[in-house]
């Protein structure tokens, strides 16, 4: 499973990285800090799967989830973020996400998801 991780903190992506590289099978074929640097990165790649942080800078996340499941459906998107309400979990389930998690309970969670998607 090829995966794409859009972060915009540092250590968060490091952790990410890490959990991902852990999972026999699923390889980190790129990083963004950024919706747009995201947006080219997965639809110039052969991504299966993403992280994505609905909240990086000042920019939304779930705009980009919209466009990449516009273009590439197949693409499984786990939401998370440190702002788990009901609001952006049900906004983020509408765009496409096909899981939401809290980075403050479910981050060891992540590992799990991606074994799901394999």
């Amino acid at each position: 499973m090829n995966l794409f991780i859009v972060e915009d903190s540092l250590l968060i992506q490091r952790r990410l990285v890490q959990f991902a590289e852990e999972i026999p099978g699923v390889h980190v074929i790129g990083v963004a800090a950024d919706i747009d640097s995201a947006y080219q990165g997965v639809i110039g790649s052969e991504t299966d799967a993403m992280i994505l942080d609905i909240h990086l800078g000042e920019e939304n996340g779930l705009q980009l989830l919209k466009s990449i499941k516009h273009s590439k459906p197949s693409v499984k998107v786990v939401v998370l973020t440190n702002h788990a309400t009901e609001a952006n979990r049900i906004h983020a389930l509408k765009a496409g996400a096909d899981d939401f998690l809290d980075k403050s309970t479910d981050f060891q969670q992540i590992p799990d998801v991606l074994h799901r998607w394999q």
